[in-house]
């Protein structure tokens, strides 16, 4: 029997040390409780987050949303022991979603599914990946617009990702995946001894979702130095500078699946994913190695392959997107008052590129063009902007060191990557990704969506022809390369 010694995060305390101007979002997260034997406390996070029930009252109705995907602990199935627990308290119906593959996917139908199963439920409990999390958030979102909000408790079983605790889902539209609105989970329960017993694969994956933070945030602020995104908040770059700071004190006990270490991963996560929803953007994490995951699950998931773990995928391009930063910094210090290239905003030639990248995913282009629609959006903002975007090239000096300040370098995080048991490149995944693929997703990854990434500068200044992200592809191996004695 596990020992109970889990803990209930102080949410707020972080949040007002990283923030005391409060210019962050409030977070909807009521408790966050982590730590081993945590799932003992599922029926009461439920009981705490309902009103009091009046004498005599008939049971609250507890809708309880999972996959068909056995999870265990100690060798007990964690969904039967989930619903004994809430079933000696409440009125508990069970739906197990599937869409008939092998993994679930948050598609329309399974969306529309949700939001009918959890109609007219009191409480929401959700257990599994964060596939299920983010399925649970959107069913919850629907049935509050409908007049009646359950409360919502996530039970997570592996350290994969950080969706949990934010306040969106990722959605697969049009064979695109696309970040939407959702809902805050009330609360999130971790057991580190569930998550603990998950598969190695899921848990090393975690903490390639982890990588992003070493990247992302200076994707996030050059948007904001070009005008395509204002939102920008140093104080919830502080606040992951806090998420992230003893990384690689725990890094090496994620690979042998250390209980501690793996509740470290749970807990840097959950913060992380808060960090997304008190920004307001997803920005703040996903940048250009996201970019590549998603390319990467859109070829996958058309040809019907196996798709990656996410978290994995994104820890591979991280590597490369701190290649292409490198790049950029190299060849901005050796070409001082470099210009944009206007051609790059010709509408005619970009659509044409879009679509050529795009149709070996889609024949029919329907999934071209819906990520043209994001990319030309985004050529006309940057186009409205050249004047500011000169400036920042011709100020290049003044930026540099925070830009450089927020991008850890290659070797660094491949080296990271290496001692979690992490891949280190896309070759190194499961399933593996071949060079010619990989080269795909990292030469196309700027044209699918709406965000300004330092691809795209390297685009507008005429850096990201062929012998250009062969560049950044050499750069990322070598690093790759470099870190592979750090493996067990």
């Amino acid at each position: 029997m596990p020992t109970d010694t889990y803990v209930v995060e102080p949410i707020e305390e972080l949040l007002t040390q990283a923030d005391p101007d409060h210019t962050l979002a409030p977070c909807g997260l009521r408790q966050l409780i982590l730590g081993p034997g945590a799932l003992g406390a599922v029926a009461d996070a439920v009981t705490r987050l309902l009103p009091a029930p009046q004498p005599g009252s008939v049971p609250p109705r507890v809708s309880l949303l999972v996959d068909r995907t056995r999870i265990t602990r100690s060798g007990e199935d964690v969904k039967d022991l989930i619903q004994a627990q809430l079933a000696a308290r409440f009125n508990v119906v069970r739906s197990v979603l599937d869409d008939g593959h092998a993994e679930l996917h948050v598609v329309d139908s399974v969306l529309d599914e949700a939001a009918g199963v959890v109609l007219g439920a009191d409480a929401v409990v959700a257990v599994g990946g964060g596939t299920i999390s983010d399925i649970a958030k959107v069913a919850v979102q629907r049935a509050g617009a409908g007049g009646s909000t359950p409360v919502l408790v996530s039970v997570q079983t592996a350290a994969s990702v950080d969706g949990y605790t934010d306040d969106v889902s990722v959605v697969l539209r049009d064979g695109v995946k696309r970040t939407v609105p959702s809902c805050w989970p009330d609360a999130v329960i971790s057991d580190t001894d569930v998550i603990a017993e998950a598969p190695e694969a899921m848990n090393r994956a975690g903490f390639g979702e982890m990588t992003s933070m070493l990247v992302a945030p200076a994707d996030w602020k050059l948007a904001s130095l070009v005008g395509t995104d204002p939102t920008y908040k140093p104080s919830a770059v502080r606040l992951l500078g806090m998420v992230g700071k003893d990384l690689e004190s725990w890094s090496a006990g994620v690979r042998e699946a250390e209980p501690e270490s793996v509740g470290a991963l749970a807990r840097a996560l959950a913060l992380r994913g808060i960090v997304t929803g008190v920004a307001g953007t997803t920005a703040v994490l996903s940048g250009v190695e996201h970019l590549i995951s998603h390319m990467l699950d859109q070829y996958h998931g058309a040809h019907d392959e196996p798709i990656g773990f996410h978290g994995a995928q994104v820890g591979a391009g991280s590597v490369i997107a701190a290649s292409a930063w490198d790049m950029l910094f190299e060849r901005l210090a050796a070409a001082p008052g470099s210009r944009p290239h206007l051609a790059a905003l010709d509408h005619g030639p970009a659509r044409r590129k879009v679509l050529t990248a795009f149709e070996r995913v889609d024949p029919t282009l329907r999934v071209a063009e819906e990520c043209w629609r994001d990319y030309s959006a985004k050529l006309d903002t940057v186009g409205r902007g050249l004047p500011r975007i000169g400036a920042l090239l011709e100020g290049w000096a003044d930026v540099q060191d925070e830009l450089r300040g927020l991008v850890r370098p290659a070797d660094s995080i491949a080296a990271a990557l290496a001692g979690a048991g992490a891949p280190v490149s896309l070759s190194g995944l499961e399933p593996s990704v071949n060079a010619e693929l990989g080269r795909w997703a990292v030469e196309n990854c700027a044209l699918m969506r709406n965000r300004f990434t330092v691809v795209d500068l390297l685009t507008l200044l005429g850096w990201w022809g062929t012998a250009d992200v062969d560049e950044v592809l050499a750069r990322a191996a070598q690093a790759a390369a470099a870190a592979a004695p750090e493996r067990k």
